[in-house]
């Protein structure tokens, strides 16, 4: 290729794969004949900027790892790590580093540039390479998302007092490694059992039938599911709640729903109901539903864990973080 569409920098956000894909991207819209091609390269051109700009800002603040002076205060990961394993829900984001709180900024600037290359390749790029490049887009869309779901599960058990102690530790000395590592951070290279098993669980069709759940849990190991994620609640002695988490995980309803779809097979003698979802309409992104879906879970637990009220304190995702951090200690 003759001319990139950007400089990239020496803290670009960008690997080699995916400045390829993006700089074959561009091309090809230079190439093409669509009406508005100027255009499209001119925002590809400056969401690169705007991106490389973040990443080159982002290098300049403290690492989360390295110790810090100011007069005679010193900080570190060890103050790091007990002043957020000490906060709140309501505090945490006060006492997170600058790093922390630009790295968020730069995860969404990305996932929302990975969304317009992807509208582009729509627009532009009739042919079955273009369908590729879309491919590629939104994979790398998914990435960014999956680092947030990843930071809402470990921030979520970080402040969560009913954790023990050294399990909210750990939780932020992995916190601190996305904030330290936030240009070449990627999931998988973490925390293998999430992203295979979210990527499977937005693959599966929910139906409900006598809500046993067996066509769907066939279908998460069908599709790709982490055995050790269905293997920690399937463990000879769960709580009630892990079970719980894990219904509304496979089921994608909350488990007062669940419950009272339950009742009523038992009062009126069915045999089974149904569950199924509808479709996302074309322009929406399986992922971007799927993310609604954790939140949905998410807000419930909380709300549960504050109130006191029956039903799974947690996501299923948050209690085999737990395990999973328990092992690192």
């Amino acid at each position: 290729m003759d001319v990139s569409p950007i400089q990239y920098g020496p803290n670009s956000p960008f690997t080699l794969d995916e400045r390829e894909i993006i700089e074959s991207i561009y091309e090809r819209v230079k190439s093409s004949e669509h009406p508005e091609a100027s255009v499209l390269r001119r925002m590809i051109q400056r969401q690169m900027a705007c991106l490389e700009w973040l990443g080159e800002t982002l290098s300049q603040y403290p690492s989360p790892l390295e110790e810090q002076k100011l007069g005679t205060r010193k900080r570190g990961l060890v103050t790091l790590v007990e002043v957020l394993a000490n906060a709140n829900s309501a505090n945490f984001d006060f006492f997170l580093p600058t790093r922390a709180l630009l790295g968020r900024a730069l995860d969404m600037a990305e996932s929302n540039f990975y969304r317009s290359l992807r509208h582009v390749c729509t627009e532009v790029l009739k042919d079955e390479g273009g369908q590729h490049y879309r491919n590629e887009a939104t994979r790398r869309f998914h990435i960014c998302l999956y680092t947030k779901l990843t930071e809402d599960v470990l921030s979520t058990l970080a402040t969560d007092v009913e954790v023990e102690y050294s399990v909210r530790e750990q939780a932020v000395v992995a916190l601190a490694q996305i904030w330290e590592h936030r240009l070449t951070y990627r999931v998988r290279e973490f925390f293998p059992i999430l992203e295979a098993t979210w990527q499977a669980r937005q693959r599966i069709t929910v139906t409900g039938g006598t809500l046993a759940g067996t066509q769907e849990l066939f279908e998460l190991f069908q599709n790709g599911c982490d055995p050790r994620f269905v293997d920690y609640f399937a463990r000879s002695a769960p709580s009630g709640d892990e079970i719980e988490a894990f219904r509304e995980f496979l089921f994608g309803t909350s488990s007062e729903e669940l419950d009272r779809l339950q009742k009523h097979m038992i009062d009126t003698g069915t045999g089974s109901v149904d569950l199924t979802q509808a479709t996302p309409d074309a322009d929406d992104d399986l992922t971007i539903v799927f993310y609604e879906f954790f939140c949905s879970r998410h807000l419930l637990a909380s709300a549960r864990r504050l109130a006191g009220l029956p039903g799974p304190k947690r996501t299923a995702e948050g209690y085999v973080m737990i395990s999973y951090l328990q092992k690192l200690k």
